[in-house]
């Protein structure tokens, strides 16, 4: 049993000194958006590589970095909450998971 105990206090703690940043997730974000510009450069037959997505994952930077991100810190994990302007006039939600220093996307985006 104190094994086990032992064990999940571990993991708590590493969990715990893993928990990503604001900054972290800015950095992500931007990474993310240059990823997604170049998979629809890829559909649409273009050059990826062409130096837009990059200029584009510049932009989104900076306009990520002021926006206002809803950070929920569960000591372990954070969920972030991001609410994107769709073509529609409307906004999309965005759930993104924070844990172990990885993010991942998990609702609307």
């Amino acid at each position: 049993m104190s094994r086990w105990l032992i064990g999940l206090l571990v993991v708590g703690a590493l969990l715990v000194a893993t928990n990503p940043s604001r900054a972290e997730f800015n950095a992500w974000a931007q990474t993310w958006v240059v990823k997604k510009i170049e998979d629809e450069a890829r559909k649409r037959g273009e050059n990826p590589n062409d130096g837009s997505a990059q200029f584009g994952g510049a932009i989104a930077g900076f306009v990520i970095s002021t926006m206002p991100i809803e950070r929920r810190n569960f000591l372990a994990f954070s969920i972030y909450g991001v609410r994107f302007p769709d073509d529609k006039g409307s906004e999309k939600n965005c759930s993104i998971l924070g844990i172990a220093g990885q993010f991942v996307p998990v609702g609307g985006c």
